[in-house]
């Protein structure tokens, strides 16, 4: 496929995205490489990986099979697109296998949303918080990752454009994304990566174990509790062990802190050589993580279908960029939110080991949702 290169420097970039308004198109920003990729136009789906497009964005869903209201027909695939935006530090450029258009600049948009939450959804959280107790006491289970789905209405439109600025703006470490496909938008500021290849260089994050920045000594505390590097160690392991299915030279790195703007987590950077497995193969061996499913994988993700109430859609899922040469990263789709109209369905979640306390994890899930709330 042949693309033509225009150089294009705009100031601000989200005009490319909004000149495209009702088209299928995607939104990518790598906060640590300082590159942005916007996609606009579906070409094709494509199948398996090729060097005939500069970029692809793929999506798959959390739970495998088809997805129920609100996420039918949105996501799960590997998508090329007919006109993308580039920028790096190096360069800027418009891409287009087709009749470029003309980018006419916009202002930068701030809005502020009037937002209702539709109700208070404790009492759901702790029937599933105690029916995930009782399969740790029958020793089915080690560890579940619960989650929530809060509903927001807003007084006028959710302007994406807005909403997009102001996650790039709060969040200096985190992926910011977003897909919109018909009327529906899935955004987000991801800090997480599943899986991230550079030629035979494989990196994964074992991303788990939470605490708020309001919390005195947040960050030593955060290092030396014995729940927090429980839940930790499980996602260490298990990626450990299912990188060494695929290649024999794994290095784990020790454990740090990530610090985000309302929280501190732990994080542990695994590494792995390998020339053979393509980076969404990556993708579907390492999802989910027990950071967003559980362990037993098996029994978390069978336990999560019959217990949460909602679908889960894109979020916690991997998604992400490949390039022509079949690298790129996949980021999980966390701390993100749904999006149609004047609705705004919000996710979040924690992690549950049998130390859990039910209102702490609660709290922890609140903290997380400020993401989303403090860019509407």
């Amino acid at each position: 496929m042949n693309y033509k290169k225009i150089k294009l420097n705009l100031e601000n970039p989200l005009s490319f995205w909004s000149h495209f308004s009702g088209e299928e198109r995607f939104y990518w920003y790598d906060r640590q490489k300082e590159q942005l990729i916007i996609g606009a136009e579906r070409l094709c789906a494509v199948k398996n990986q090729t060097n005939e497009y500069p970029y692809l964005f793929h999506t798959q869903s959390f739970f495998e099979g088809e997805m129920r209201a609100p996420w039918q027909n949105m996501g799960g695939e590997t998508l090329a697109f007919k006109h993308y935006y580039v920028k790096t530090s190096h360069e800027s450029l418009y891409l287009t296998c087709t009749e470029p258009v003309t980018i006419e600049p916009k202002k930068v948009l701030e809005v502020t949303h009037s937002l209702t939450q539709m109700e208070d959804d404790f009492e759901e959280w702790a029937r599933l918080f105690n029916q995930i107790q009782e399969s740790f006491k029958a020793g089915e289970s080690q560890k579940i990752v619960a989650s929530r789905e809060i509903d927001f209405t807003s007084s006028q439109d959710f302007c994406i454009e807005s909403i997009l600025h102001k996650l790039s703006k709060n969040n200096p470490n985190c992926f910011i994304f977003a897909y919109q496909k018909g009327e529906k938008t899935f955004l987000g500021a991801s800090p997480e990566v599943l899986v991230q290849k550079a030629d035979d260089e494989i990196l994964s994050y074992a991303l788990a174990g939470t605490i708020s920045k309001t919390e005195i000594n947040a960050a030593e505390r955060l290092l030396n509790d014995p729940k927090n590097q429980f839940e930790h160690h499980i996602v260490i392991d298990k990626i450990k062990a299912q990188l060494l299915k695929k290649t024999s030279q794994v290095t784990v790195e020790e454990t740090g802190l990530m610090e985000l703007k309302n929280v501190y987590h732990l994080r542990t950077l695994l590494h792995a050589k390998d020339h053979s497995t393509s980076l969404t193969e990556w993708g579907v061996h390492l999802h989910p993580t027990p950071a967003l499913g559980g362990e037993p994988s098996d029994y978390a993700l069978n336990f999560l279908r019959h217990h949460e109430h909602h679908e889960r859609g894109l979020y916690a899922a991997p998604l992400g960029i490949i390039d022509g040469q079949g690298n790129g990263t996949l980021v999980v789709g966390i701390r993100s939110a749904l999006i149609e109209g004047k609705t705004l369905r919000a996710y979040v979640g924690c992690g549950i080991v049998p130390y859990s306390d039910v209102r702490d994890e609660f709290n922890e899930t609140k903290v997380k949702l400020k993401t989303i709330l403090e860019a509407l």
